[in-house]
């Protein structure tokens, strides 16, 4: 059996690259899909991440375990648009959003599993959205069998336009539009590990279209 150490407290004064590495750290294995504008699985792959700290330098190593490539990312801090909450959920993307094509990527993580996703949106709507189940090293842990099918269920409040993407019964996507800006104002990850604990984080841009401060977790 896994033996799980306890992370340290974290607090409002551990920085964030701290809260990166001490919750987000290490090996995980994962099964992503990769989802059409319907929300029908287009794709699938099994993978391996890497994170680690060598010298200063943060490097992110996730390997595609089909074909045994490896696409690395490496920086000695966050990068500026990258949001860490308390709790070491994450997002990254880009500074302010407009009328031109836009990613965006959230991670929420709970012990040795987590829940990400990597949003592809263009000019006027989603061209995919990539899920990923990731778990540490001699955990049980994988997909369904059959391909992956997310409930989209579209609504309106205060003129806002707000599509939820449901995924595996307790994972959701929320991706907000206001009327008459460029791209969307907000995209939430959110998962309901069990009736006690749900993880949440969310990306928010103003209407001017700039990333807003990361709310508490």
């Amino acid at each position: 059996m896994l033996e799980t150490v306890p992370l340290p407290a974290m607090t409002l004064s551990t920085s964030p690259r701290q809260r990166l590495l001490e919750v987000n750290g290490g090996c995980w294995e994962g099964l992503f899909a990769r989802l059409g504008p319907d929300g029908r699985e287009i794709e699938r792959f099994a993978t391996r991440l890497e994170v680690t700290d060598r010298d200063g330098t943060i490097e992110a190593a996730l390997t595609y375990l089909a074909s045994g490539r490896t696409v690395p990312m490496r920086f000695s801090e966050p990068p500026a648009a990258m949001q860490i909450g308390d709790a070491g959920h994450w997002s990254l993307g880009i500074d302010r959003t407009g009328p031109w094509p836009w990613i965006a990527e959230l991670c929420v993580v709970h012990g040795d599993r987590r829940r990400r996703i990597v949003l592809r949106h263009g000019v006027d709507s989603v061209e995919s959205l990539t899920y990923a189940r990731e778990w540490r090293p001699g955990l049980a842990e994988a997909g369904p069998d059959t391909p992956l099918v997310a409930s989209l269920q579209a609504s309106k409040t205060d003129g806002a336009t707000a599509t939820r993407w449901s995924l595996d019964g307790n994972v959701e996507v929320v991706i907000v539009h206001s009327p008459g800006q460029p791209g969307p104002v907000q995209v939430a990850l959110s998962w309901q590990v069990d009736a006690d604990v749900r993880c949440r984080i969310e990306r928010r841009y103003s209407s001017y279209g700039l990333l807003e401060p990361l709310a508490a977790d």
